[in-house]
């Protein structure tokens, strides 16, 4: 890859201990890149698999600079995290809950 910018690949390998993941373009001749980083939103760790379609913002000189956003999906995804000001709150299909109000629940 000659410039920069958002790519959309997929997972090639993950290794969770060093927070990397190495990415392939099949549109690239299957190119894969090396280890690149994996963005960490509110210090969360991300999780992939292998063939995972991710989101990755390269660098202007080269596809071994850049860090790896996170998975991409089209479609709406059902559960997930939302982060507004220090209010973190969980959701999923039966609803959602502020982790203030699990910690709540846990002092009772």
């Amino acid at each position: 890859m000659d410039r920069g910018g958002p790519r959309i690949g997929f997972i090639s390998s993950y290794n969770a201990s060093a927070g990397t993941a190495s990415i392939y373009y099949p549109d690239r001749c299957k190119d894969v890149t090396g280890e690149l980083p994996v963005f960490m939103p509110c210090g969360l760790t991300q999780g992939f698999e292998k063939g995972d379609a991710v989101l990755v913002l390269h660098l202007s000189n080269g596809s071994e600079a850049g860090i790896v956003m996170g998975k991409y999906a089209q479609g709406a995804c059902g559960a997930g995290i939302a982060v507004e000001g220090d209010t973190l709150t969980l959701k999923d299909s039966s609803g959602s809950i502020k982790l203030s109000q699990i910690i709540a629940k846990c002092r009772q």
